[in-house]
């Protein structure tokens, strides 16, 4: 009797059995059968034997044979003997499916465990049939990545930008972790309608904003969509995931306060101490003054030795848009280019160039008490402290838009040089308090 167990050192189990079907005349046909995941697989063997020839099986017995016995004429003897061996052979690509699924963190094939997969892996086996096996979402989506690292955009024609891809693997990682923790099985039958509702309550929990839960469906369904195109998933739920972000509090800084983050002298004994000396911090206030009168983005300031510098103007082909704009020069920039007499340093890496705009923001005095909403882990937070601990790298943008939409250029002017096309998404970034705004009204009416 063959041994129907298939065990892969703990991590792979699979008891299989081999039962006859009867097609009528004197011989049956001999079919493996198994359950995986609670589906039942069944693959036909391509042998056959005369009922009376076979093993009869019970609950508490194993796989299912051909009978061997000295009993029966040699001929006979010598089929059966040869249909065990068939048997054992499919038994072995059991087992060769088995290492697959279970060391695929191993292996660059790898396969995702279904019952398709497991159908598909033996009739390939057994009949010579092309194995059409699903990649399990997990590797789909990392090969997905790097490929995206290679990637243009259709519309600029440009590579990529790497916080694209550091978005998707951390989104990646969330998921991941969501079924590490709720002991979930990363596969494409995961993406159902239920799905939403169960990850963003883990989302919640975690105590992520309401947009980076909406950014996480955002990226979800651009690999669901790739999925979908390679008949990788059929379940169309994943179209319906929120992906809509909501306007937050954040803040920009005045004119005032940019001159005073100017005016920061690294030589004073007392603010010296207070620095590292090693670490780049007035190149980096620098190029964050640069951002704040011009209305770059962070990929685009951090290394500004491709801009086209004149005595009035800066111009530039941003990195996300792939346009170009041309900047006239604010009295500040002007100087900061003298200083470094036309050659501006690159900024450290975007984490810590935003520690040391911070630190600058303190030294600085931006020290204003503020208190700013989120909407994190579904609960409004209202988080009161010093100005200076609410600036993001994002921050020198807001203030530019801010900025000069407060000393009445034309938001059609603004949004020329910081790329936005709606008027909408550009008054996202108008960040004025209630009194600056009444102000603003108040004038109408002088």
């Amino acid at each position: 009797m063959v041994s129907n167990e298939v065990s892969i050192a703990n991590r792979f189990v699979m008891r299989v059995n081999f039962n006859l079907k009867g097609i009528g005349g004197r011989r049956s046909q001999i079919w493996l059968s198994t359950t995986i995941n609670k589906e039942r697989a069944r693959v036909y063997t391509t042998l056959l034997i005369e009922p009376e020839f076979w093993l009869k099986t019970t609950r508490t017995q194993e796989g299912g044979g051909a009978v061997e016995s000295s009993t029966l004429n040699a001929i006979q003897n010598k089929y059966n003997k040869k249909i065990n061996k068939e048997l054992e052979k499919i038994l072995d690509y059991c087992k060769e499916y088995g290492v697959m699924v279970s060391q695929s963190h191993l292996m660059s094939n790898v396969m995702e465990h279904s019952k398709t997969n497991f159908e598909a892996f033996l009739n390939s086996k057994i009949r010579g049939i092309e194995v059409k096996t699903r990649k399990c979402p997990e590797e789909f989506v990392k090969a997905y990545i790097e490929r995206k690292i290679n990637m243009v955009n259709k519309d600029t024609q440009r590579k990529i930008v790497d916080g694209t891809i550091y978005n998707h693997q951390n989104a990646l990682q969330r998921l991941e972790r969501f079924c590490r923790e709720k002991n979930q099985r990363l596969v494409w039958e995961l993406f159902n309608n239920r799905l939403e509702e169960n990850f963003t309550a883990w989302l919640m929990e975690q105590n992520y904003s309401v947009n980076t839960i909406a950014s996480q469906y955002s990226i979800m369904k651009v690999w669901l969509r790739e999925a979908e195109m390679e008949g990788l998933i059929n379940d169309k739920s994943f179209h319906r995931y929120t992906t809509k972000a909501h306007d937050v509090d954040n803040i920009y800084l005045s004119g005032d306060e940019i001159e005073r983050l100017y005016n920061i002298d690294f030589s004073d004994a007392a603010i010296a101490s207070e620095i590292d000396a090693k670490s780049m911090i007035e190149q980096t206030r620098d190029l964050f003054i640069i951002a704040c009168w011009t209305g770059l983005r962070f990929g685009d300031w951090k290394d500004l030795s491709k801009a086209d510098l004149t005595a009035d103007t800066m111009t530039i082909t941003t990195s996300k848009t792939n346009r170009t704009v041309i900047i006239p020069l604010h009295p500040l920039v002007r100087n900061i280019i003298r200083k470094y007499d036309g050659k501006l340093p690159m900024a450290v890496d975007k984490t810590h160039a935003l520690k040391q705009i911070r630190k600058c923001g303190e030294l600085a005095g931006i020290n204003e008490v503020m208190s700013l909403s989120r909407v994190v882990g579904g609960k409004t937070i209202i988080r009161r402290e010093s100005k200076y601990h609410f600036i993001m790298n994002h921050t020198a943008r807001r203030s530019f838009a801010t900025n000069m939409y407060l000393k009445g250029v034309p938001s059609i002017s603004i949004m020329a040089i910081t790329g936005h096309t709606t008027e909408a998404n550009f008054l996202k970034y108008i960040k004025m308090s209630q009194a600056e705004h009444a102000a603003i009204v108040a004038k109408a009416f002088v």
